[in-house]
């Protein structure tokens, strides 16, 4: 393992000063793995909800999909899903949800309601609900996801959490890992810093999204910085046109109205754009990234990324949510310590 004593520093000291109640880092440097924990996370293997930073699994599933189906691209969203039938949402393909350019967004659906609730609630949206307009880009959190599950529900012949973690993260070294539901919560609990001191998180946010140790989610990131094919075992996930369409620069130099900063998407996965303001991109890979570099940053916690120029790949989960501002400081302060050691 590489000397990274100046990152587990700052992670310590973090503690001792309450920026985070526990932290869970790994990763793959030129090959070398590496793993720093500690406060509420007392193992390396410990699962912790990763919220958004597990998201490209979803998208890589999507993708796996058309593979065997291309004439589902093209297909709106109503032909699989008739609770969506003439309605705006209904119209849409996959490419405009998984680049969030719909003009919608649902940082607050409720995904504790009964599934057909659910389905009106996202069949009557409008973007004007959100002060938006068609099209318009803005990174939406929930909607858009939760219907890329039914939708994958529906065309798989599964549940998708059954499809996704056979197809995807089994053959990507990352089988560990589970996604976030009432009956089965990661281990470490997701808390958040209020009324001076660190309390649970809601559960709600939590749920569907990817668990499970930082370890298992940087063997995924390492499996698609390879091409998405596996390095210990050989297994290929998506085709090399796949990963192409999944890495391309799809949405380019537009600002999201969700995150007021440009941010250049792929199919699902955030692309590095630093060239839009390194210091203040949200949700970056660290201020030397390189433009190769792609992942996905979740909720006021943590990052997964691969960066294919510098051989590098990292998750990190900091237990404890904190406001933006706070959380994207102190994300960028952490990966540019660790990109040093690892220079």
């Amino acid at each position: 393992m590489p000397d990274l004593s100046r990152t587990q520093r700052l992670l310590e000291e973090g503690l001792g000063r309450e920026r985070w109640s526990g932290y869970t880092l790994s990763g793959f440097h030129r090959g070398q793995p590496f793993t720093l924990f500690g406060g509420k996370v007392s193992r390396p293997d410990a699962s912790v909800c990763w919220y958004s930073a597990g998201k490209p699994v979803i998208s890589v599933g999507v993708l796996k999909l058309v593979e065997k189906k291309p004439e589902l691209w093209n297909l709106a969203l109503e032909k699989t899903l008739p609770e969506l039938q003439g309605s705006f949402f209904g119209n849409l393909r996959l490419f405009e949800i998984l680049t969030h350019q719909t003009g919608l967004r649902f940082a607050q659906l409720d995904l504790l309601a009964e599934e057909n609730a659910i389905f009106r609630t996202l069949a009557q949206a409008k973007p004007s609900d959100g002060q938006l307009l068609p099209g318009q880009p803005a990174y939406d959190p929930r909607g858009g996801w939760w219907l890329l599950g039914q939708w994958l529900s529906h065309h798989s012949g599964r549940s998708w959490q059954d499809y996704l973690h056979e197809s995807i993260l089994e053959p990507a070294g990352s089988g560990q890992m589970f996604f976030t539901q009432k009956s089965r919560e990661a281990e470490v609990a997701m808390e958040e810093w209020t009324n001076n001191r660190w309390e649970r998180a809601p559960i709600m946010p939590e749920l569907g999204n990817l668990s499970g140790s930082s370890q298992a989610l940087a063997r995924f990131y390492r499996t698609l910085m390879a091409g998405s094919v596996n390095p210990e075992t050989g297994k290929r996930i998506l085709q090399p046109e796949s990963m192409e369409k999944f890495l391309h620069r799809w949405r380019k130099g537009l600002k999201d109205l969700t995150f007021l900063h440009p941010v250049d998407f792929g199919l699902g996965v955030i692309l590095d754009s630093n060239c839009y303001g390194a210091s203040t991109v949200p949700y970056g890979f660290g201020t030397t990234s390189s433009e190769q570099a792609f992942g996905h940053g979740g909720s006021r916690s943590s990052i997964g990324f691969a960066d294919p120029s510098a051989d590098l790949v990292v998750a990190c989960c900091l237990i404890g949510q904190v406001s933006e501002p706070r959380h994207q400081a102190r994300m960028r302060e952490l990966l540019d310590l660790l990109r040093s050691e690892l220079a």
